[in-house]
């Protein structure tokens, strides 16, 4: 019975891996206007206070009640937008490897490491919400999620500025 039961999470594992690396392919061979007009719109003044708040503190460090968070950062839409954004910010990273290599890949790694801070902070989000567990941990994971979000925004945003500052006002638009 355990043999069956092994061959089944291997064969689920061999499914995620292949998933992921299909995801990772069609991105890699999107185009550029594909990968911006995919990108959906955050409230970025939100945003922006929620990842400031948690990465430049001040005195009066209980400035933003959970509530407000959460609203702030657009409740479950605006996590689920993050997100999806993730991906498609990574991919706009490894694009400008067509132009400057060195800097591109060193960038779209710093990218890839807040994807993970987000991601985790995402998923912590979603099992305390759904064990209704750790209720008095969700604004931090939702400061965690803001600020790893908003990093990888300005750092694709300094990248592209930096690199290929034709397309930088299209992209600003977008995110």
């Amino acid at each position: 019975m355990w043999i069956l039961a092994f061959f089944g999470l291997g064969v689920a594992c061999a499914a995620w891996v292949l998933y992921i690396q299909t995801r990772a392919h069609k991105l890699r061979s999107t185009d550029w206007d594909t990968l911006v007009s995919s990108i959906q719109p955050m409230h970025l003044r939100g945003l922006q206070l929620v990842a400031l708040d948690h990465l430049e503190p001040d005195r009066n460090q209980l400035k933003l009640e959970p509530a407000e968070i959460w609203g702030l950062l657009g409740g479950t839409e605006g996590l689920r937008r993050m997100e999806h954004n993730a991906d498609l910010i990574i991919a706009l990273a490894a694009y400008v490897r067509r132009w400057n290599f060195e800097e591109s890949i060193i960038v779209a790694e710093r990218i890839r490491q807040d994807a993970v801070q987000l991601k985790r902070a995402l998923r912590r989000i979603r099992w305390a919400s759904l064990l209704h567990r750790s209720q008095l941990r969700i604004p931090f994971y939702l400061h965690q999620a803001a600020a790893s979000y908003y990093l990888m925004t300005r750092r694709l945003l300094n990248l592209y500025q930096a690199n290929q500052y034709l397309l930088y006002p299209k992209l600003a638009e977008a995110l």
